[in-house]
């Protein structure tokens, strides 16, 4: 296997334990939103309406350096859509060249585009892939936007790139675990799946109302009962038995976000995840500077944890759950493929 690409993340490992034993905030892990702008306007996605101010390239590459400077090994990014910033690639090299772990979620639509760019700064790709082309142009409202992300597929992986799609699960298609996950057998990808929230910004208000617990339940044991039998299901165990619980996953009062995790939104305002984004009046990096307003950020004090499955997995990692940790380093040196055929790179 080629553990190369996490390399990064091993490598600060010490700098964590440190912080765990001490119980001081460390910026391990950083997803940064670029921009609230997308160029789809999918059925269960209110992000597009919460476009606004945004941080300048210069100013995203400083909040990537204080972090760097502060401990961060891994960066992630996301909107919106990021590449519909045509600056995104630039300050994606520029967290590739401070040494860190890159990870991009993506529509996919603008991925050929920016490929060449994207080869050899970003270690993972993940793409929204909602189901069969139908049901994913319905739920996308964009004719031809599920062959555009089996495009971005093909494509990254020949260039390298680690690849997992993400299912939201809302009440259209609730159906799609079984062809989604055959998508992911026949064209060797990781596949998460996670349920619909009704506002992306206010966890308080729920799921999508379709998605009771019953639901919930057997979708976690659907999920758990395929990756047992080795099918590509990118969920942690710890996730599967989370999600069985729903639609209380947990307690935000003791997630790891702000902690040892955490987010910063388009206009430089850090905060422990987007869901909890309006329940304090949170520090702006631009003006506190970015590290500064990680410490300072209030920490969540209520609430019953979210479905946001990297959220999730990145709690469970810091809490040292074997099976995430095991998971994580699975879904980047490892090509899945069809049951008793997994190849890795």
């Amino acid at each position: 296997m080629n553990f190369s690409k996490v390399l990064p993340m091993v490598g600060g490992a010490s700098k964590l334990a440190l912080a765990r034993t001490l119980g001081k905030r460390l910026p391990y892990s950083i997803t940064f939103i670029l921009t609230h702008r997308c160029n789809f306007q999918c059925a269960y996605c209110d992000i597009p309406a919460a476009a606004g101010e945004e941080l300048s390239e210069a100013e995203f590459k400083r909040a990537i350096d204080d972090f760097a400077d502060a401990g961060m090994s891994r960066a992630s990014f996301s909107g919106g859509e990021v590449l519909i910033r045509e600056d995104a690639t630039r300050i994606i090299a520029h967290a590739k060249s401070r040494g860190l772990f890159t990870s991009l979620n993506t529509n996919g639509w603008l991925v050929p585009r920016h490929l060449d760019a994207l080869t050899g700064n970003l270690d993972m790709m993940v793409l929204s892939l909602d189901g069969e082309a139908a049901i994913h142009d319905e739920v996308r409202r964009k004719q031809g936007s599920q062959s555009r992300v089996m495009e971005a597929v093909a494509l990254a992986k020949q260039r390298g790139i680690a690849v997992a799609t993400i299912t939201v699960l809302s009440k259209p298609n609730l159906h799609v675990v079984e062809p989604v996950l055959s998508l992911a057998e026949r064209h060797g990808f990781w596949a998460y799946f996670q349920p619909a929230y009704t506002d992306c910004f206010d966890h308080q208000r729920g799921l999508d109302p379709a998605l009771t617990h019953d639901v919930l339940a057997s979708l976690a044991k659907r999920l758990s009962d395929a990756k047992r039998s080795g099918r590509p299901v990118a969920a942690s165990a710890g996730f599967l038995e989370r999600l069985a619980r729903g639609p209380a996953f947990g307690d935000c009062a003791s997630c790891n976000a702000g902690r040892y995790f955490g987010t910063v939104m388009p206009d430089g305002t850090v905060v422990p995840c987007h869901l909890v984004s309006k329940e304090a009046v949170y520090p702006n990096g631009k003006h506190v500077g970015f590290v500064r307003a990680f410490e300072q950020m209030p920490h969540p004090t209520r609430g019953p944890g979210c479905a946001i499955s990297p959220y999730q997995e990145s709690d469970l990692i810091f809490q040292l759950d074997v099976r995430a940790i095991t998971s994580a380093v699975e879904r980047v040196v490892k090509t899945p493929g069809p049951v008793g055929a997994a190849h890795v790179r």
